[in-house]
């Protein structure tokens, strides 16, 4: 009796076993004639049973019915090239006889993981950046290592598009790691971390930046911003005499370097970075003005000077008041021409208004007080 019970209960789980192997053999089946909707019925039953829910040959077709259905509009709901992904990859878990696996590596793990990555890239072009980082995500780690780095750069792209500060610099780091350097992974770093309030990182990124692109100014130019933020003025100027070599053609260079000569007390060698700036670009305003406010104050410091000497050393005072307006005389020629250039700029007319006075040229000085009022 008890022989019996045991070959009945064989019998029951043998049958069992043939029904889940036959429901492959449908998916197969149907997918030949082209059913695909009768495959991908037969074979979800057959990969969620527990009988052969580790059976390789299931999931190797679970992934290729679910490829093929990539793109059909009754199943929009699904990740169809997700789905064919995981279940490639369930397959070669459970391929101990290697059956599936030279075939899933050679062909259909290359074709899944290439539409994914074309589908990445025209959700981005559409500027679906939640729907580009989450394929690019999926795709890290089953591309190979010769592809690794165009999905996390993708994915840090996406995650920057999204102002997703941590993903973003989670995935331009990981490239780092990886050895895949370019000059503006080390800019985004570097912003991503100022805007994190952290300039001291923003710096180490842009340091490390220069070791490996000496001759990038972009990395130069950003590191110099820091500095003036900083009024950190001696580094400013060492960074921009390295720009300058970099790019010597680049008028917004000499114009930053004149200006931070000139906050530190430079005049001569200010003076020479904005005319340089002007040779480059001769409608260039904010070198044109500042030339001209370069020497307005010198000429105010020196008339400050001269109204302090005592009446009874009249040649002394004439001699300094001279030299003020020889100052003055020389900011009139850049003050007019920025004033040329921009008509509306107030503190250009106030500038002019005052040399005007100075200069004995009270028409002109009118003038400017008018267009001075008439502006306020």
């Amino acid at each position: 009796m008890k022989k019996y019970l045991l070959t009945a209960l064989m019998l029951i789980v043998s049958v069992s076993m043939y029904a889940q192997s036959q429901k492959v053999q449908t998916a197969i089946i149907a997918q030949r004639t082209g059913d695909l909707e009768k495959a991908k019925t037969a074979i979800d039953e057959a990969v969620q049973h527990p009988k052969t829910i580790n059976d390789a040959k299931a999931w190797y077709y679970r992934g290729d019915i679910y490829l093929q259905l990539n793109g059909n509009p009754q199943y929009a709901g699904t990740d169809m090239l997700k789905a064919s992904l995981e279940s490639f990859k369930k397959c070669l878990e459970y391929d101990k006889k290697k059956d599936y696996t030279d075939e899933i590596n050679n062909s259909k793990l290359r074709l899944v993981t290439g539409n994914l990555y074309n589908r990445g890239v025209e959700e981005f072009t559409q500027k679906q950046y939640a729907a580009s980082l989450a394929t690019f995500e999926v795709l890290m780690g089953n591309v190979g290592p010769e592809f690794d780095t165009a999905v996390y750069f993708n994915a840090a792209l996406a995650a920057d598009k999204l102002k997703d500060l941590n993903k973003s610099k989670l995935y331009f780091n990981k490239l780092l790691e990886m050895k895949y350097l370019k000059p503006a992974i080390y800019q985004t770093l570097a912003q991503i971390a100022k805007t994190e309030k952290d300039t001291a990182a923003a710096l180490q990124y842009l340091t490390a930046g220069r070791k490996e692109f000496p001759g990038e100014v972009g990395l130069v130019i950003d590191e110099l911003n820091i500095y003036l933020s900083q009024n950190r003025q001696q580094e400013a100027i060492k960074n921009l005499q390295d720009a300058v070599v970099l790019d010597p053609t680049n008028h917004l260079l000499y114009f930053a370097l004149g200006t931070a000569y000139d906050q530190t007390k430079q005049p001569a060698k200010a003076t020479e970075n904005y005319l340089k700036a002007i040779e480059i670009k001769a409608d260039y305003f904010d070198a044109i003005y500042n030339l001209g406010a370069l020497y307005f104050n010198t000429a105010a410091e020196l008339l400050n000077v001269a109204n302090k000497i005592p009446f009874n050393e009249q040649k002394k005072y004439d001699a300094a008041l001279l030299k003020a307006k020889e100052e003055f005389r020389k900011a009139q020629p850049h003050l007019e021409k920025a004033h040329a250039l921009d008509a509306k700029d107030l503190n250009t007319i106030i500038s002019l208004q005052q040399l005007y006075a100075q200069l004995g040229m009270n028409d002109k000085s009118m003038e400017m007080k008018k267009k001075r009022e008439a502006l306020k």
